[in-house]
């Protein structure tokens, strides 16, 4: 089941087929080549023109431009399933029936197989079809001991001899203590040390977050995050962070909270006291100080790892911002922003912008790295913002370029090419 989805021979084959089916489907005598075609084209035009409507300016759907190739695609499925319906209607015979059937069930293939390698959201196929990452057992919690023992390293680590060879994903329940926050379970990956007998003591901890669209599950299925950090946990005897990852949409609110305090929410303040206190509570992790903790995101999550870096250095002083907007953003703009999350208050907005508190503060033990996708004509140059304001301001800041765009190609490489940076911000690993 471990079949790509994005690379290799399937994305070849279903372009192929499907470029086929199109061809069969437009194949006929003159009247269907001088009728029907031109007409099935131009229905086909209508309907991607309302496509590229409803998704680049009535709903947002990815909040970003998309690739402007998946129109065509979508243009030629359109234009073939008008043909395919036609053939249907026309035919008789259980055969001549089922062909038109199997072409258009190839061009949709076809298209989706554009979509998933455009974006990278199902990179195989045990990820489209399963769920492979979760454990059916109950979450291994463990009690802070005392006196709380210092910060485990690859030097002072020694993994007994039956320690697991993987780490384990549970869903839990991370409530809020204060907050108010309303949240869907979260994800928590524990590394193979935490599992082992005797564990390691006393892990730093990394506060995953997702997209918008999106949920924690997405940096299991596309991120690839289980194997990501036991890739990474067998490099270092089987030390990693224990990766948290919370719900963002406050239970599927229709507002999403935008890791803020306001209106809609104190999504902030359960990010920075509510997880991290529970984590200490339950998982007996980042007990330490504040430089066992690190926070990192795509996307909208990009943009929350900032926030949380900004507003809560003491908290999150080592952030990772993986195509990340400057500010948090409604399709609406900034002044829809203010009055439905602040009551029309600009003032309380600013009061945790980040680029507002950058231009004002200080943040000389603050370190982070800003990623950007070389092909993000929207996110890309907010990024440059973002490194240029965060330098500004003290941060031991890099900036970062992948190959790719709005995509899983850059948001998984962000978080993979860095994890040995976060080791060692983290203590796991030497400087």
């Amino acid at each position: 089941m471990n079949v790509p989805l994005t690379t290799g021979a399937v994305p070849i084959a279903a372009l192929c087929l499907g470029a086929l089916s199109v061809i069969w489907l437009c194949w006929g005598p003159r009247r269907h080549l001088t009728r029907v075609v031109p007409l099935a084209a131009l229905t086909a035009a209508a309907f991607t023109l309302v496509l590229f409507f409803l998704a680049e300016y009535a709903f947002h759907w990815w909040n970003a431009a998309l690739p402007r190739y998946l129109y065509l695609y979508s243009f030629l499925a359109i234009f073939a399933e008008f043909l395919a319906v036609r053939r249907f209607l026309t035919a008789s015979g259980l055969v001549r029936r089922a062909l038109p059937v199997l072409a258009g069930a190839l061009v949709l293939a076809a298209l989706f197989s554009a979509v998933n390698t455009a974006f990278g959201q199902y990179p195989t196929l045990s990820a489209f079809f399963a769920q492979p990452w979760t454990s059916s057992g109950p979450l291994p919690t463990r009690t802070p001991p005392e006196p709380v023992p210092p910060p485990v390293n690859e030097t002072s680590w020694q993994p007994p001899p039956d320690m697991p060879h993987t780490g384990s994903v549970f869903s839990v329940t991370i409530p809020e203590s204060g907050s108010g926050y309303p949240s869907n379970p979260a994800l928590v990956y524990l590394p193979p040390a935490y599992l082992a007998s005797p564990p390691a003591q006393n892990l730093p901890v990394l506060v995953l977050l997702h997209g918008q669209p999106g949920a924690p599950s997405d940096w299991f299925t596309a991120g690839q995050l289980t194997q990501v950090m036991d890739d990474f946990a067998a490099a270092h005897n089987g030390l990693a962070p224990v990766v948290v990852v919370p719900d963002l949409s406050a239970a599927g609110a229709a507002n999403w909270p935008l890791c803020l305090d306001s209106n809609a929410g104190r999504s902030a303040t359960y990010l920075s006291v509510d997880l991290p206190a529970w984590v200490r509570e339950n998982l007996a992790s980042g007990l330490t100080d504040a430089r066992q903790w690190a926070v990192a995101g795509y996307s909208y999550g990009g943009t929350c790892s900032l926030q949380l870096a900004v507003n809560f250095p003491q908290v999150y002083p080592t952030f990772l911002d993986i195509a990340g907007e400057s500010e948090p953003t409604v399709p609406d703009g900034r002044g829809a922003l203010i009055k439905t999350y602040f009551g029309g208050d600009a003032s309380a907005f600013a009061a945790q912008n980040p680029l507002d508190l950058l231009k004002e503060g200080r943040f000389p033990d603050s370190a982070g790295i800003v990623v950007v996708g070389r092909d993000d004509s929207l996110y890309a140059p907010q990024g440059q913002q973002v490194f240029d304001a965060a330098q500004a301001a003290g941060m031991d800041v890099q900036l970062q370029e992948l190959d790719g765009g709005h995509s899983w190609t850059v948001w998984k490489a962000g978080l993979v090419n860095n994890l040995d940076w976060l080791g060692r911000r983290l203590g796991i690993l030497g400087q």
